[in-house]
């Protein structure tokens, strides 16, 4: 017994080691370790640890991280001995996702003297990803530079995301960030951009809205922005709902979608890239470098069709709701008024309705509201209240 103990106490430590692996709550600084010049012989860094690395002749260096919860990697790069003059060329570091899919890139000058925040990464839990750092000149030698990281839970766009069959899973009524993290090779002709893809399906009938919320920004020319499309399929093609440019100067919130009803599965997809990509601007583009790593959020609500059909029974002391069954339903939530307030009163599991409020006075009126809810996704929605009111007999 004693020995069974034991090895189920080990067993509990190691699994305690491993998931505790992907984030160093002893934050730890690291030196590179060569040879590291392919995406294969990459570095690995706990989130939340800093590495020293230094760059070669004619060197790649490569880094990769993992996260056992979903999130944002977030990185930052420093280069610590820079060159004194700007201009003298850049160090290229490109973002990649599990099968090396580039996920963003921007350039670095190596004159650049402060932190340089990199596009953070939208982690999907348990999966792997890399950074790449190589060279644009011969300057870039004998540098030494810093990586630091960190990591955020939360609902983040998850990359790879560039394509309607890698989009992500957006469950209604949260919010989720995202940024584009793409720039272009050499910073002004090359339309190579991240593009974000979301796909939203609802859960029952209902109404819903769709919003896009960014940071204004002011002093910029009017063409650095996101293009952003949220669309349906529709007859073996595409239907676009809301299209267009929200640029960084536009104001901060864009209501992309405001429905009357949706169906039960309906699905809606959302794509987001940059107003500067070479498809849209027909052959030339500009860089999108204004918004490669600005954060956007796209937030929703939904509210479901399904409402409660109240009837009510009374005798002296009680008043009885009844509903006939809903579809799509976790259960009803019951509130009853109490002076100019409502206040909640019960929640009741089941499709039907059935709930008897007792100890009430005789001969008085009371009024109840009644909603009906559905849990999916780890989200709850709910439908609009509908009000009755009663009145306890005399006798």
């Amino acid at each position: 017994m004693k020995k069974s103990l034991s090895f189920i106490l080990a067993m509990l430590l190691v699994v305690s080691a491993f998931f505790a692996l992907p984030f160093s709550s002893n934050a730890a600084t690291l030196t590179e370790k060569e040879s590291n010049d392919t995406l294969s012989d990459a570095n690995l860094i706990t989130l939340g640890d800093t590495m020293n690395g230094n760059f070669g002749s004619l060197d790649n260096d490569c880094y990769k991280f993992i996260s056992n919860e979903a999130g944002k990697i977030n990185i930052t790069f420093k280069i610590l001995n820079p060159k004194e003059s700007k201009n003298y060329g850049s160090f290229y570091l490109s973002l990649h996702g599990p099968e090396g899919e580039e996920i963003g890139m921007v350039s670095v000058d190596v004159g650049e003297t402060a932190n340089v925040v990199l596009p953070f990464i939208g982690a999907k839990a348990g999966t792997y990803y890399f950074l790449q750092i190589y060279e644009g000149s011969i300057y870039c030698e004998n540098r030494n530079y810093q990586i630091k990281t960190s990591f955020t839970k939360g609902k983040y766009e998850t990359e790879v995301n560039n394509t309607e069959n890698t989009a992500g899973k957006y469950v209604l009524a949260n919010d989720y960030k995202g940024t584009v993290s793409g720039d272009s090779l050499n910073g002004d002709s090359w339309g190579e951009c991240d593009r974000d893809y979301f796909v939203m399906t609802a859960p029952a009938d209902g109404t819903m809205t769709v919003t896009f919320t960014h940071k204004k920004r002011t002093g910029l020319y009017n063409w650095s922005g996101w293009y952003v499309d949220f669309y349906k399929h529709h007859n073996g093609g595409n239907l676009s709902l809301s299209k267009g440019a929200v640029y960084l100067t536009d104001a901060n919130s864009k209501k992309l979608y405001s429905s009357s009803t949706v169906k039960k599965g309906d699905a809606f997809y959302l794509s987001i890239q940059s107003t500067q990509d070479y498809d849209l601007v027909g052959g030339y583009s500009y860089s999108p470098s204004d918004i490669v790593g600005e954060p956007y959020t796209i937030s929703s609500t939904f509210v479901l069709a399904a409402k409660p059909k109240l009837t009510a029974k009374t005798t002296k002391n009680s008043v009885t709701l009844t509903s006939k069954k809903l579809k799509d339903i976790t259960g009803y939530e019951i509130q009853i008024k109490d002076g100019k307030k409502y206040k909640k009163l019960k929640t009741i599991k089941g499709k039907t309705l059935k709930y008897t409020k007792s100890g009430l006075k005789k001969n008085k009126k009371y009024t109840f509201r009644v909603r009906a809810y559905l849990k999916k996704d780890s989200t709850t929605y709910y439908g609009k209240w509908v009000t009755v009111t009663a009145k306890t007999k005399k006798k």
